[in-house]
């Protein structure tokens, strides 16, 4: 049987139906704008008050918020794909939020899903911070995350079982991911590692 590399957790094996990775996205790293004041007094008006700057994009706040807000983007669109992975094509959706090995690696583990059918069922979690040992850059931020698989599964589409090998699976574990910032200023999970020996 040909060997499938490995995604997030586990290794994909379509034609076994056995232990697929999953993923589920913590919602990260939110920005808010200024509000604007205004004032009148007697008959004639006030000038308006001076505007706070308002942060509108990842270009205007710092490496290290905008790469764990990508990151946070990358699992979440990996989580709707892996909830309904016959849906759609999801290629074009993935691509905007991850490239190079991240990418191909999540379409890959997408499409085995499909093939299995199966999909992801419940929740997993994250505690995704800068990485503390490499330094954010302008272009590259470093993401340590701790994931715990605890509470989701993967499941058939034909009959309801489980398919997760859940006595040997690895609940929670250490799992890298390094975001780069593209040409256009858009954020992009690059590259992914699950650390399977690394329990956190």
């Amino acid at each position: 049987m040909a060997m499938i590399s490995y995604v997030h957790d586990r290794p994909a094996a379509p034609a076994r139906r056995r232990r697929l990775a999953r993923a589920r996205q913590h919602a990260l790293a939110a920005v808010a704008g200024a509000s604007l004041l205004s004032a009148c007094s007697g008959t004639a008006p006030a000038p308006p008050e001076p505007q706070m700057p308002t942060v509108t994009s990842t270009h205007e706040i710092a490496p290290s918020a905008a790469g764990i807000a990508a990151y946070g983007e990358f699992w979440r669109v990996s989580e709707l794909a892996f909830a309904a992975p016959t849906a759609q094509d999801w290629e074009a959706e993935l691509s905007m939020v991850a490239r190079g090995q991240a990418l191909t690696d999540l379409v890959i583990e997408v499409r085995n899903y499909a093939s299995v059918p199966a999909h992801v069922e419940g929740a997993i979690t994250h505690d995704a911070r800068p990485d503390p040992v490499l330094a954010p850059k302008p272009d590259r931020v470093s993401v340590l995350d701790c994931i715990d698989i605890s509470g989701s599964m993967l499941v058939a589409d034909a009959d309801g079982a489980v398919l997760d090998d859940q006595a040997s699976q690895t609940p929670r574990y250490q799992y890298r991911a390094e975001v780069v910032r593209d040409a256009s200023g858009t954020w992009l999970v690059e590259t992914t590692a699950p650390s399977l020996d690394q329990p956190c």
